[in-house]
């Protein structure tokens, strides 16, 4: 048995028909680690030492086999790498902070750094346009609002009807203090500008993706970053007539690293 707390105390025992129930600090449910004090931060701390045992396996791969076109190892990521690292990201993307997030997405920036075989230091903003990609986080919030879509058209004869209706109650009752899982996921809505009446994700996400670039790559983000305004000088690719053209880079195909 598991109990969720801030600190570890003494519990009373439990027996159940004669037998006693043992407590344990941590428990793997469906593939997923949970912690008593630590929640669902021991489970990113599993998913990503996974994540970088698969993504050393695929770049000795690829080495083995000579494949360096990098249109080709990325879309080999996404679909070995990125599955790792999001394995029930619909549970603990809203839970995890940022710290979290940031240590899962190291995994995805190492990889695409490896490629272009830059220092570390390198803009990772910079090096995501190169590729044409956003951090993990936006595939997170788009399993979850799938997920969140599910929830909402469950019929009461589905066990997801129920964690549903368990969410609107406890949305109802928490504090700020106390955010439940539904909560976050309508503050990620206000945060993007859709509101809680969204009717399609694609359309959410398209929206979410819209507000990192301008956040990103805007004019407030050239007047923090020398490096980045630097970049979007030297980079006529960055903007265009109709604004961002955000997409890989076709010169990245004569690149030769791995």
């Amino acid at each position: 048995m598991v109990v969720f707390e801030k600190c570890c105390s003494a519990m009373p025992e439990f027996t159940y028909r004669g037998t006693t129930i043992e407590w344990v600090q941590s428990f793997r449910y469906l593939g997923l680690e949970l912690h008593n004090t630590r929640g669902m931060v021991i489970a990113i701390d599993k998913l990503t030492i996974a994540g970088k045992k698969t993504l050393f396996a695929l770049c000795r791969r690829c080495n083995d086999l000579s494949i360096t076109d990098p249109k080709v190892m990325c879309q080999l990521f996404n679909s070995l790498i990125r599955p790792i690292l999001s394995y029930a990201c619909e549970v603990w993307t809203r839970c995890i902070g940022a710290k979290g997030l940031q240590q899962v997405e190291y995994v995805h920036k190492m990889f695409l750094k490896g490629i272009l075989g830059v220092n570390k230091t390198t803009s990772t903003f910079a090096m995501l346009w190169e590729f044409g990609r956003y951090p993990l986080e936006y595939f997170w919030w788009q399993q979850t609002l799938k997920y969140y879509d599910k929830l909402r058209e469950s019929t009461p004869n589905h066990l997801l009807y129920y964690a549903y209706q368990t969410q609107l109650q406890m949305l109802n009752v928490l504090n700020d203090n106390q955010q439940c899982w539904l909560w976050n996921v309508q503050l990620w809505f206000d945060n993007q500008g859709v509101g809680v009446l969204y009717t399609n994700v694609k359309c959410a996400v398209a929206s979410a993706h819209a507000s990192y670039l301008e956040s990103t790559y805007g004019e407030q983000a050239k007047a923090r970053s020398s490096k980045l305004h630097t970049y979007q000088l030297m980079n006529v690719s960055c903007t265009t007539d109709s604004g961002y053209s955000y997409a890989h880079q076709s010169y990245l195909q004569a690149i030769t690293n791995v």
